[in-house]
């Protein structure tokens, strides 16, 4: 049951979302406005007036530093956090640490999403793949990206500590350790009950029309997870072999070459923000294989997001990414790579701007289908600043 990958349609609709591949150096600051709409604070762990003075202050400082390349020698309070977690690699969590991470997972699938969607018998895991799932043209193939998935996996690991009580690190797959003709054989794709998030599976279902088929995860921690959106489901994974994303070789390197360290080291020797998002985007390469897309790709099923939908009503509407658990620690590995990224030099830091000609700027808004109030993109670029409050461990 093997579901080829539509390259052209991916492709063509991809390339409408993304602007010219042109680099250039950031515009000229422009006024921002920290207008922060904390008026319907629908989620009752969030702070809304802290997140709108964060905005505040952290615009302050990213216009400071545009003017003088300075920052304030001490973090203004509103940005200051109580303690700064700390995430690791999958492989150096403890086996209770696993344990606890997927019991915490787990229980975020029993929470109310808090009008996240529109019904609210759904959990607080599908109110997270709604958020992912609504316009997502808005925050893929852009500058936006890598901001916007940031802020996601932010608070579905917030979501964990605040509504499941999970204290322990909040995990990434760093995927070039694996990436080669053994990566279904990574420690992520385990079938251990405990700690496992499971295989390809072996059952072929089809429940969702068109091309959404795949085969049940049905071994794991989440064996026989149904997610609710589109949707109620099986959760599917349809795990792809490389030459129908390189059929008779024509790309010169396989799939997984996409993501490997070569790879990693590729989209590290970026100069700028948007040359690092072009290539960590895969918006400079054929079928925009890609440190990021190329995971997605290799998933299949629900995980693969966009072309999975083909013949289906949600098809180019809508992406359901978010709906397989291994999600998280992929785009933690994405947003892993950017931090490091980050802070390989304080420009970097806050670098923030699109192609050459394009408006982009710290002062747009991120659009957060409620995820809290919709912030401006330079709050989330320190990953150390409230509210995020996280860094690292390498």
């Amino acid at each position: 049951m093997q579901l080829p990958f539509t390259r052209l349609v991916f492709a063509s609709l991809l390339c409408g979302l993304a602007s010219p591949i042109l680099a250039s150096p950031p515009l000229a600051k422009r006024a921002c406005g920290t207008d922060v709409d904390v008026s319907n604070p629908q989620i009752p762990f969030l702070n809304y007036p802290a997140f709108r003075d964060a905005a505040s202050a952290a615009v302050s400082v990213l216009e400071q530093y545009q003017e003088s390349g300075r920052t304030p020698a001490i973090t203004p309070r509103p940005l200051r956090c109580d303690r700064i977690r700390v995430r690791k690699e999958w492989r150096r969590l403890t086996r209770n640490e696993k344990k606890a991470y997927m019991k915490a997972e787990k229980c975020l699938m029993t929470k109310p999403n808090y009008g996240l969607t529109s019904n609210e018998t759904y959990s607080f895991h599908d109110g997270l793949s709604a958020a992912h799932a609504d316009a997502f043209f808005r925050f893929h193939a852009g500058t936006k990206f890598l901001p916007w998935h940031r802020w996601l996996v932010w608070m579905h690991g917030n979501a964990l500590e605040k509504l499941c009580g999970y204290t322990g690190p909040v995990p990434y797959w760093d995927y070039t350790l694996d990436a080669g003709p053994n990566l279904y054989q990574a420690p992520v794709f385990s079938k251990d009950p405990e700690i496992g998030f499971g295989d390809g599976g072996s059952v072929p279902i089809n429940e969702l029309g068109g091309r959404a088929g795949g085969f049940i995860v049905d071994n794991g921690a989440f064996a026989n997870y149904r997610p609710n959106l589109p949707l109620p489901h099986y959760l599917v994974r349809n795990f792809t072999a490389d030459d129908v994303y390189n059929p008779n070789n024509q790309y010169g390197v396989g799939l997984s070459d996409t993501f490997n360290k070569t790879a990693r080291e590729r989209v590290m020797s970026a100069t700028d923000f948007w040359q690092f998002e072009t290539m960590i985007d895969g918006l400079d390469e054929p079928q925009f294989r890609s440190f990021h897309n190329s995971l997605h790709f290799t998933f299949g099923g629900d995980a693969q997001s966009f072309n999975w939908l083909e013949g289906t009503p949600w098809f180019g509407s809508q992406v359901f990414g978010a709906n397989d658990p291994l999600f998280y620690l992929h785009h933690g590995n994405v947003d892993h790579v950017w931090w490091e990224w980050q802070n390989k030099k304080k420009e970097y830091q806050y670098d923030f701007h699109g192609a050459e000609g394009t408006p982009d700027s710290i002062c747009d808004y991120l659009p957060l289908n409620k995820l809290g109030p919709d912030i401006p993109i330079g709050l989330a670029l320190k990953t150390e600043w409230y509210p995020q409050c996280y860094t690292y461990e390498y």
